[in-house]
């Protein structure tokens, strides 16, 4: 492959799922076809050097080096959420909320965002177990399409940014939804609730649900008033979609445990 990524290439490590992320060498190249199936799929690219630093592509395929989460090239003076007057010395018990203000540490947002580094390290955590073991491709694909979900929904929520919808694999939002509830129909298992016969990857995917369930309430208590108003339905409902994509996937690394054969969770005819 040399310096080149294929689609051929890309298909066969992704599952590229509408909105997620994959992450290249700095030095890649992508060709023509590749690049239009990434961009078809909107699918966006974090490129790492060896010493783990993180680029963009620029229009004239320069690579810039731009920080990890926010994806921006340039830091800004920061201030105080009260005065909004700039502060020279950031002490222990403050931290950024944005990149031009600082909050104290207690503030409810900094909790939330402690909820999603869990989530996120549950996944991680998983991820590199199931490497290890080298699961079904599928499997790892789904679980990839979850973590950069998590970190979507982390940056959406830093940088005030629209929540991009979830998929994972050919499952949009409303797919998996869909799967969720009628998994006996559509994926060929009924409904479970977590036991010990169902093996350690359910029991892993199953702490990662239940974190992400969290964040969902954390959001709850932060973006939802006392009249119902909603002030960011995307992050919510994105929240409750990745508990429910987490769900599916404990259903089929359970049918994978026993063998069965994983069926496409795409639309069926």
């Amino acid at each position: 492959m040399g310096n080149f990524i294929t689609e051929d290439w890309l298909r066969s490590r992704h599952s590229l799922a509408r909105h997620t992320e994959i992450t290249l060498p700095r030095d890649a190249k992508l060709t023509p076809s590749a690049e239009e199936l990434l961009k078809s799929r909107d699918v966006a690219i974090r490129y790492l050097d060896d010493k783990g630093s993180v680029f963009r592509a620029e229009p004239d395929n320069e690579r810039h080096a731009v920080h990890a989460l926010t994806g921006r090239d340039r830091r800004t003076e920061s201030c105080c959420q009260l005065c909004r007057q700039p502060v020279a010395r950031k002490t222990e018990a403050l931290t950024h909320l944005n990149a031009d203000t600082l909050v104290a540490k207690n503030h409810p947002r900094i909790a939330f965002r402690g909820k999603l580094d869990s989530a996120i390290a549950q996944a991680v955590w998983a991820q590199a177990e199931w490497e290890e073991r080298r699961a079904p491709a599928p499997l790892a694909h789904y679980l990839a399409d979850i973590r950069s979900a998590l970190g979507n929904v982390l940056r959406a929520e830093v940088c005030g940014e629209a929540m991009p919808p979830i998929a994972m694999g050919d499952a949009d939002d409303a797919r998996l939804h869909e799967l969720s509830h009628r998994p006996l129909a559509l994926l060929g298992h009924d409904h479970i609730v977590p036991s010990v016969e169902h093996g350690a990857d359910v029991a892993r995917l199953n702490l990662l649900r239940t974190t992400i369930r969290e964040c969902e309430t954390a959001a709850a208590g932060l973006f939802l008033d006392a009249d119902f108003q909603v002030s960011r339905p995307d992050i919510l409902q994105a929240l409750n979609r990745l508990s429910s994509a987490v769900y599916v996937l404990m259903l089929l690394a359970l049918l994978a445990r026993l063998g069965k054969p994983l069926p496409n969770l795409g639309e069926t005819s």
